[in-house]
């Protein structure tokens, strides 16, 4: 077989060193060339797994992309390439790289079948803990996945008779190796860009809302590279993990006493906002009396968040959490969720929506919720809704709370509505009650009707599920909060029609307060107001979301986890802190932190760094 092949010289060995100029360029050329063909078609068998257990046409519409397609060979065909310069020989190349890719391309696969999510940069720095995850799924081999490996072994081959002999010029390896690297930033940085990345479309198959699928949607190797944005979570200025731990040993984790472990309930409510408070002209307001009575026996204030019409997990995740921002976790992170669970609480909650949507279905049991219903193969068994109601919701909230205190165990859950989630029907109005009328758009009253209509039904059945705690003998507390303001047209259209200006490019407090203010209460019943000897009433504070746990805790008299604390000493300073670049800083709203508070604030960004990125529980 070699001296067959050493016949022809494009096969050889090595070249003999008399050897005409054209032969020794055709020679490196054929292996260049049939390296880099083979590393693309290893790219493009990458595809064949990227779909998961998705519709085939996705992989149809990968091949129908060509910027996408691009995006997701050019990798493999880098990777083969810095391995050729760092070893000189193609078979090598070809056999590590395309090994190594087919490993990352079959670990996405297992993961988007077994659980819906795709393998993330930040996976591979936390294999310990996927390896334990993994443990319960069984692997296999179908004829895909055989044909795949079948590819890679007889590329190896081909390679290793057809292509043989290595590069010995260290000059030339080195001057391959440089190419590589800067080939390779520049890869990466167009793997990083957002502003691409988002605008690739293709999304006919797929939802761009579900982070699964807005990943599968391009691909496997080009998001794959593209989260390595999301790994770093730049710790802020002057951060030391030693100095921060240091701050936080300060304090001291303190139980919650026997005698005061009170049930907690907590709901988000959807884009609820009380627009009674906007003198909107033909708008009837009188269906927020009973919330105005509920709010007269409860302890409620105002929350400034980081969001507007949309992006619910912010204001979700940074009350869980204490994070005053976020980041994308793809293992077990600190939230209050974890101490309560260490107090020996019962951790759950509901949400009448797809598991996928901000991927709950994994984020959540992150944050240490022990159960947590969805819609799938829960709710959508107890209505048809698209958005299924509160009506559904809240007695199932009251149904779990009683179930789980047959336990024995003090009961927390965490409930967020869908029946009030926009956009809103500009179309038409099929209530039987008109909330807007006047000289406005057809459009901005059926939205805002449609809009008025959900939230007053989630009103009664609010005041149904208070009516039923008040009765309860245990000790409960409720919670409840919103996320956002509601969308109100593209633009803001019918916002600007109601008279309600939501612009922010004022810079100013009130036009600050009017994007992005909603409300919160905190309500007991008799049993819980008489063991934590606190009636519950009164006007609480303007905080974050971020701060809310810290409120509540308070209110029920429990120190709390000593970065909970720590953050109850932030907030006597820093009661709001935004991603927006506003503050309020010593009761006073700023844009800036005032030089003599800039020492203490790095300390809340440390704390706040150390807390999202060191798990401790």
């Amino acid at each position: 077989m070699k001296t067959l092949l050493n016949k022809w010289f494009l096969f050889g060995k090595e070249l003999p060193a008399d050897c005409p100029l054209w032969q020794k360029i055709c020679y490196w050329l054929w292996r260049f060339d049939i390296l880099l063909c083979g590393s693309a078609a290893m790219g493009a068998v990458t595809l064949l797994f990227a779909y998961g257990a998705y519709p085939n046409a996705v992989f149809r519409a990968y091949l129908a992309n060509g910027e996408l397609l691009i995006l997701n060979i050019l990798p493999v065909m880098w990777l083969v390439f810095l391995l050729y310069a760092l070893c000189g020989r193609t078979w090598i190349a070809f056999g590590l790289g395309g090994a190594s890719v087919l490993g990352l391309t079959l670990g996405n696969f297992f993961k988007i079948l077994f659980r819906d999510d795709p393998l993330y940069f930040e996976d591979l720095l936390i294999l310990r803990e996927a390896g334990e995850m993994a443990g319960g799924y069984a692997v296999f081999i179908d004829k895909r996945i055989a044909l795949a490996i079948a590819c890679v072994i007889a590329g190896t081959a081909v390679l290793f008779f057809f292509a043989r002999g290595s590069i010995k010029n260290l000059k030339c390896r080195l001057a391959m190796l440089l190419v590589a690297l800067v080939s390779g930033g520049i890869l990466l940085n167009v793997c990083l860009d957002t502003k691409r990345y988002d605008a690739v479309e293709n999304y006919e198959y797929l939802n761009r809302w579900s982070p699964t699928q807005n990943y599968i949607a391009h691909g496997f190797l080009y998001p794959f590279l593209h989260s390595i944005g999301d790994v770093i979570d730049t710790p802020p200025e002057g951060y030391s993990k030693r100095d921060t731990e240091e701050l936080l040993a300060a304090y001291e984790d303190a139980d919650i006493p026997e005698d005061k472990k009170v049930n907690l309930i907590t709901i988000m409510r959807e884009a609820y906002v009380d627009f009674s408070e906007f003198d909107v002209e033909g708008l009837d307001v009188s269906g927020y009396e009973s919330y105005h009575d509920l709010l007269e026996e409860s302890y409620s204030g105002t929350l400034l968040t980081n969001i507007f019409a949309g992006g619910t997990i912010d204001t979700e995740r940074c009350f869980l959490t204490g994070n005053y921002s976020l980041k994308d976790w793809r293992g077990n992170a600190n939230s209050y969720l974890w101490y309560l669970r260490d107090q020996g609480y019962t951790v759950e909650g509901s949400h009448p929506y797809y598991k996928w949507f901000y991927n709950r279905q994994n984020i959540n049991e992150y944050l240490g919720f022990e159960n947590y219903r969805y819609l799938e193969g829960d709710y959508d068994q107890l209505t048809k809704a698209y958005y299924p109601e509160d009506s559904v919701l809240f007695p199932e909230i009251y149904a779990d709370y009683v179930a789980g205190k047959e336990s024995g165990k003090p009961y927390f859950s965490f409930n967020l509505n869908v029946q009030s989630h926009g956009p809103y029907e500009t179309a038409s109005y099929e209530g039987d009650h008109e909330y807007l009328t006047g000289d406005y758009s057809p459009e901005c009253r059926n939205a805002m009707n449609n809009y008025m209509n959900a939230i007053m039904e989630g009103d009664r059945e609010l005041m149904a599920l208070v009516d039923k705690l008040r009765e309860d003998s245990d000790p409960v507390v409720l919670v409840v909060f919103s996320d956002h303001l509601p969308w109100m047209g593209d633009g803001n259209l019918f916002y600007q029609e109601m008279g309600i200006n939501v612009d922010v490019s004022g810079n100013n407090e009130d036009s600050f307060r009017r994007r992005y203010q909603t409300d919160y209460l905190v309500w007991a019943n008799d049993a819980a107001k008489d063991i934590l000897s606190n009636d519950f009433c009164g006007e609480g504070p303007t905080v974050s979301p971020s701060y809310l746990m810290n409120v509540v805790f308070n209110l029920c008299d429990w120190d709390g986890p000593a970065y909970m604390q720590a953050m109850d000493d932030m907030m006597e300073v820093f009661p709001v802190v935004t991603t927006r670049g506003f503050y309020v800083v010593d009761d006073m709203f700023t844009d800036t932190i005032p030089e003599e508070r800039r020492e203490l604030f790095d300390e809340f960004l440390w704390l706040n760094h150390y807390w999202r990125n060191e798990f401790l529980y």
